[in-house]
């Protein structure tokens, strides 16, 4: 595959930014065999119009009532995971996004663009007259000032590496400390409507990656966390009450801990949404969301964790493209219930502090996992198990070379449970029944914690026979991964999700790097060999990363080796690929499951009558 965006597909796209489903998480999607076009030869080119009229049909009106766990931001910068996606995605837009949740990338900032024949610089015309929702007319400068952000402020929650890392380096200096020097990077306002970007070396997805809700656009000096800007508001005032974007309903209120509420955007550039309003009332236990769901009470469209799922209930009619399908569930409560799923490009996994956990342990606990047992005990059939971090649709060669490698070549047992060598390994580092290795580990409260409940208690039990003695521990998903960033943790209970489809999309924390929680390859003395292996096999991806037939090979061959050394060390444990539900009550009208590549901004949904 050359490129992942059509240029015919990618013009109709733009403008056309208005949904009407609601995706099963953050990032994710469907394979694509585009081929090259040209743009990607360095061309520019118009819009042939398609799909960039904006729609004024009269608002139908009425408030959405949705639920979810606490958030912790709604500045773009700092977003961390599925749950503060969830929120900002009807607020903010980035230059790209996935059309109903779907390959490929399409425009919705952005009407165009055009890269360079080395395939470092690229020039994006941007859509004239989008208003933020403080009246102010969006332009290249705010771009600019957005990814500065991102790159340079003390608020970006270490997501620096978006913009001036490892995948999407934009050209940039450094001190001699290696922080970036503000204000450095290679990105131009060329004119009000146009900008230009030049990165340090090709990537073969960028586009892709501009599609990410961390690059949302705001506007220029809203607050003054960067060089060069006092800013208009104080920081905790802005993200509280102001969180200014581009999206079709802006902020309302933000009660922390009790809910989110965001209003039609009038001046929306696109489709202006028919409901008054969206409210996200903030329920941290999924039981209790379903409780309230489930007896009409501030619910409209939610979810029902694992506990409450009766895979009897669940009646499905309809395949839809993109790996989803549609149906039915109930009765509930004397009601059937709407329903629709996607298969998420996703892994659910456990993360080892390497320089908490001895590989001993780490070997030993993938010996006794049977990921099988895990999927049918975690999702009650609404999964796969994982045997690589990277999902089976983005795998190199496609899922059928996944299911081969995985059952010829997985060490730790393919479909079953390897306790003998679990012990074995475990008593030849000198453990055993009267001396038990203490670990813990810990996973969220919030998302899929039905789910991880039943996973880390199947652990537990399991690992208790093979000398090892693990204690549970579970805290809201942004508590952990705090803690995760702080090193403070031995095991981690938690998911990857592509946010394009190749692997290096995940693969791109599983290498030894300053970025990865896992700390591998960081301890005193030199770098293990498998180690070793890893950090040489992204240095070979990262001198193929332009978007060619002979560099895709090349990475393909280096994502097999991360994989494989993963495998050896065992700083990452896959156990299940996801499907993620979605339902809703009749009185929702316009609404279907979305792909799994971006959350929905809901314009088009409206409310009939609730009685």
């Amino acid at each position: 595959m050359d490129e992942t965006v059509n240029r015919r597909r990618f013009l109709t796209g733009v403008g056309a930014v208005a949904t009407t489903a609601v995706a099963g998480c953050s990032s994710g999607g469907s394979d694509s065999t585009d081929t090259p076009t040209d743009a990607a030869s360095g061309a520019g080119g118009e819009p042939d119009g398609e799909g960039t009229e904006t729609s004024t049909e009269a608002a139908e009106g009425g408030e959405l009532q949705m639920m979810q766990g606490p958030i912790t931001t709604l500045d773009p910068i700092g977003i961390q995971g599925q749950l503060d996606a969830w929120t900002n995605h009807t607020l903010h837009e980035q230059l790209f996004t996935f059309e109903d949740g779907t390959l490929p990338a399409t425009g919705s900032l952005a009407t165009d663009y055009s890269v360079s024949d080395d395939y470092l610089t690229y020039t994006f015309p941007l859509k004239e007259g989008v208003t933020f929702h403080d009246g102010s007319e969006m332009t290249a400068d705010d771009v600019v000032y957005s990814w500065r952000r991102l790159a340079e402020s003390e608020n970006n929650r270490n997501s620096e590496n978006f913009v001036v890392g490892n995948i999407m380096n934009i050209a940039h200096e450094e001190t001699e400390e290696g922080a970036i020097v503000p204000d450095s990077m290679e990105l131009e306002a060329v004119d009000d409507y146009t900008l230009e970007m030049t990165l340090e070396s090709p990537f073969h997805e960028t586009l892709g990656h501009l599609t990410n809700l961390i690059l949302s656009v705001v506007p220029e000096g809203v607050v003054g966390d960067i060089e060069g800007y006092e800013g208009e508001y104080d920081y905790d005032e802005w993200v509280s009450s102001e969180a200014t974007g581009t999206g079709p309903f802006q902020l309302e209120s933000w009660s922390q801990g009790d809910s989110v509420t965001a209003t039609r955007f009038e001046d929306y550039h696109g489709s202006v949404a028919n409901l008054d309003s969206v409210r996200w009332q903030i329920v941290e236990d999924p039981n209790a969301q379903y409780t309230r769901a489930v007896n009409e009470q501030n619910a409209d469209i939610f979810q029902i964790p694992r506990s409450q799922f009766n895979p009897d209930q669940l009646s499905i009619d309809e395949e839809l493209d993109g790996g989803r399908t549609s149906g039915t569930y109930g009765p509930v409560n004397g009601t059937t219930l709407n329903y629709g799923d996607t298969s998420l490009p996703r892994t659910q996994y456990l993360i080892f502090h390497t320089l908490n956990v001895e590989k001993p342990v780490r070997q030993a606990i993938a010996y006794a996992v049977n990921q099988q047992v895990v999927t049918e005990d975690a999702t009650k059939g609404l999964g796969e198990p994982a045997y690589f971090l990277t999902p089976p649709t983005a795998f190199p060669d496609g899922p059928d070379n996944y299911t081969d490698i995985a059952e010829s070549e997985y060490p730790y047992g393919y479909n079953s449970s390897m306790v003998g060598e679990a012990r074995t390994v475990m008593e030849d580092a000198g453990y055993g029944p009267d001396n038990m290795y203490e670990t813990s580990i810990m996973y969220p409260s919030d998302l899929q914690a039905s789910q991880w409940e039943a996973v880390t208690s199947y652990l537990r039990d399991l690992v208790q026979s093979v000398h090892v003695d693990l204690s549970l521990e579970s805290a809201p998903s942004s508590t952990l991964t705090n803690r995760a960033i702080d090193g403070n943790f031995d095991i981690f209970g938690t998911y990857n999700a592509l946010n394009w489809m190749e692997a290096d999309s995940t693969l791109q924390y599983a290498y030894p790097n300053p970025y990865t929680w896992t700390r591998w390859g960081q301890g005193e003395g030199e770098m293990s060999e498998t180690a070793q292996s890893a950090a040489d096999a992204w240095g070979a991806y990262q001198e193929n990363r332009v978007p060619t037939d002979a560099a895709q090979e090349a990475r393909n061959e280096a994502y097999l080796t991360i994989e494989q050394a993963n495998w050896a060390d065992v700083t990452e444990l896959p156990l299940w690929h996801p499907t993620d539900q979605v339902y809703w009550y009749d009185w929702v009208d316009n609404y279907e499951v979305n792909g799994p590549m971006n959350r929905p901004s809901m314009n088009d949904v409206s409310l009939g009558d609730r009685s």
